[in-house]
């Protein structure tokens, strides 16, 4: 088997996840799907060779990322939290997806589908398993680009609902916001692959968790 093999099979599952997650299932199965498919992408890589560590980092790292990722995190929400105050900022938090969100609501998606759902998958699928993956066959760095920007092609369909529920890009074509979200989320990656590899992948799943939690929370207060 080629060494690429098992790379391109992780990227045609989360290809596949990507289309019928996000058109086709409810979404009370996001966090168990997204939890089937993180193992299902995490399998192939362990069955090529590559170890827990090349995944997750060593685990001397652990408490280093997972100090990392909270003192990034915290940073990075009080500065959303700060950037709702100002009136053009708030604007982008006007995101009707939050409406008929109830306190229980509010809770689930803060302390279970953002961190479990979305970081943790996330996380161990684009900064754990691909750059693992491609480093067999390419550079780090090369490996790290492809992860970024398989991430941001993640976000083409979540970023179409954004275009068409947050006022504010509501005065911006759909093509430009799914272009400018496609972008912004792999930098993003590239910048979580940098954190995941000097602080290990704990870092990257909690600043994750934190900041997309925040953000969620800040849109529902506003709501």
């Amino acid at each position: 088997m080629s060494q690429r093999a098992p790379l391109w099979t992780v990227v045609a599952v989360l290809a596949a996840h990507n289309v019928v997650g996000n058109l086709w299932l409810p979404q009370w199965s996001y966090v168990p799907a997204n939890l089937v498919i993180g193992a299902l992408v995490v399998w192939p890589a362990l069955r090529s060779g590559v170890d827990t560590a090349d995944i997750s980092g060593p685990r001397s790292w652990l408490r280093g990322g997972v100090v990392a990722g909270m003192t990034a995190g915290s940073v990075v929400g009080a500065g959303i939290a700060v950037a709702a105050l100002v009136p053009f900022a708030a604007d982008l938090f006007a995101d009707a997806r939050v409406l008929g969100v109830g306190t229980v609501g509010l809770l689930f998606h803060t302390l279970v589908r953002i961190p479990i759902g979305t970081a943790l998958f996330e996380e161990v699928a684009f900064r754990g398993v691909l750059p693992a993956l491609g480093r067999r066959s390419t550079t780090p760095l090369r490996a790290n680009l492809l992860a970024a920007a398989l991430f941001g092609l993640w976000h083409v369909i979540p970023t179409a609902s954004v275009a068409a529920a947050n006022a504010g890009v509501a005065g911006f074509s759909g093509g430009l916001v799914i272009a400018g979200g496609v972008a912004g989320t792999a930098l993003v990656g590239l910048g979580f692959s940098w954190i995941r590899d000097r602080w290990g992948l704990a870092a990257p799943i909690l600043l994750h968790a934190i900041v997309n939690s925040v953000a969620f929370a800040v849109a529902w207060t506003m709501a």
